[in-house]
């Protein structure tokens, strides 16, 4: 039985933010090796930002500070409350996973248990030429001129400053 951590807990957090922000199985092109990857590299932009806060407009330190920053994650603005939209997207994922008559329970089952392994473990060293502090849907273009492209997956793409 797939249940998320707990909302109060930075896993149960970055879980969500994870879910919310990397394509699952459904999308097209998707392969589990794809997904962790990206969510790997946002794991590195979210603690790249909790080191340096003042940029991405975070009053703390913290994860939950990084996410509800203004204008920057759609839907956590009142973590650890998120948007319904959000929400049910992420219990649809949780209740594939859990239903033995899914056929397409065992790749949500993965997807989930990834997210939820990169949340728990130890970040990646950040891979970029920089730090690694943002990410976009592919066409969504740069969050700016102090941003340089690093890497696109899944359709995400990563930029470093």
């Amino acid at each position: 039985m797939i249940t998320l951590p707990p909302r109060g807990t930075d896993e149960g957090a970055e879980t969500r933010i994870l879910l919310a922000e990397c394509r699952g199985p459904s999308a097209a092109g998707y392969a589990l090796a794809d997904a962790t990857r990206c969510m790997q590299l946002m794991d590195v932009v979210l603690w790249n930002r909790v080191d340096n806060p003042k940029p991405f407009l975070a009053k703390e330190r913290t994860l939950v500070a990084v996410l509800t920053a203004p204008g920057q994650f759609a839907g956590f603005q009142s973590y650890p409350n998120y948007s319904a939209a959000i929400v049910q997207r992420l219990q649809e994922m949780v209740n594939i996973a859990n239903s033995s008559n899914d056929k397409r329970a065992h790749a949500y089952t993965d997807f989930i248990n990834a997210a939820m392994n990169v949340a728990a473990s130890a970040t990646i060293p950040d891979p970029s030429p920089g730090s690694l502090t943002a990410w976009r849907t592919a066409s969504s273009g740069s969050p700016g001129s102090a941003f340089k492209p690093f890497q696109v997956v899944l359709g995400n793409s990563f930029y470093y400053m």
